[in-house]
């Protein structure tokens, strides 16, 4: 492989090649990805570093980047690459992937179209604790933080001593 063959899989090591030769760089970076996070809208009622919305209201997990699930998102270009859109924190937003996938390289998308492209699905707040004690092992919510019990605590083999109640999960059914 010559030097200036690119290579396969090294990850951000052709985006840094491509920097010294004076190239754009296609990805965001790290510091780019962070400011785009933390711009995003936060999600009332969940911890910021773990849950925020995209610009057509679909939460999604910090924790779910680059899949396809419903609350999983990816780094966006809101002026395309393709377009000339450069990969700074402020040509950046997080979108579900599916909505993404659908946005592509178009340029401008109103927010009505950008929620057609969402997944159908809209998580209770009772899902999302679950879910984010099975991605954690915790729940962190304003007023209302628990942590993840142990097996040995559960069969009453060990008291825990932690300070942190343990969460009530799966909720128990009020009659």
């Amino acid at each position: 492989m010559s030097s200036s063959s690119p290579r396969r899989g090294g990850g951000n090591h052709n985006e840094e090649e491509g920097e010294r030769r004076g190239e754009r760089p296609r990805f965001f970076d790290a510091k780019a990805k962070a400011l785009c996070w933390a711009k995003a809208e936060v999600v009332p009622g969940r911890h910021p570093e773990r849950w925020r919305k995209d610009p057509a209201g679909n939460v999604v997990c910090k924790r779910f980047w680059n899949c396809h699930g419903c609350l999983c998102y990816e780094y966006d270009h809101i002026i395309p690459f393709s377009k000339g859109g450069e990969s700074t924190a402020e040509n950046c937003q997080i979108l579900q992937t599916r909505v993404n996938r659908f946005k592509s390289d178009k340029k401008w998308v109103d927010k009505a179209e950008l929620e057609g492209f969402s997944c159908d699905i809209k998580f209770t707040d009772k899902e999302l604790d679950i879910i984010e004690m099975a991605v954690y092992g915790d729940v962190i919510r304003p007023g209302n933080q628990c942590r993840c019990r142990t097996v040995a605590e559960m069969l009453g083999q060990v008291k825990s001593k932690n300070p942190l109640a343990a969460c009530e999960l799966p909720y128990k059914e009020t009659s």
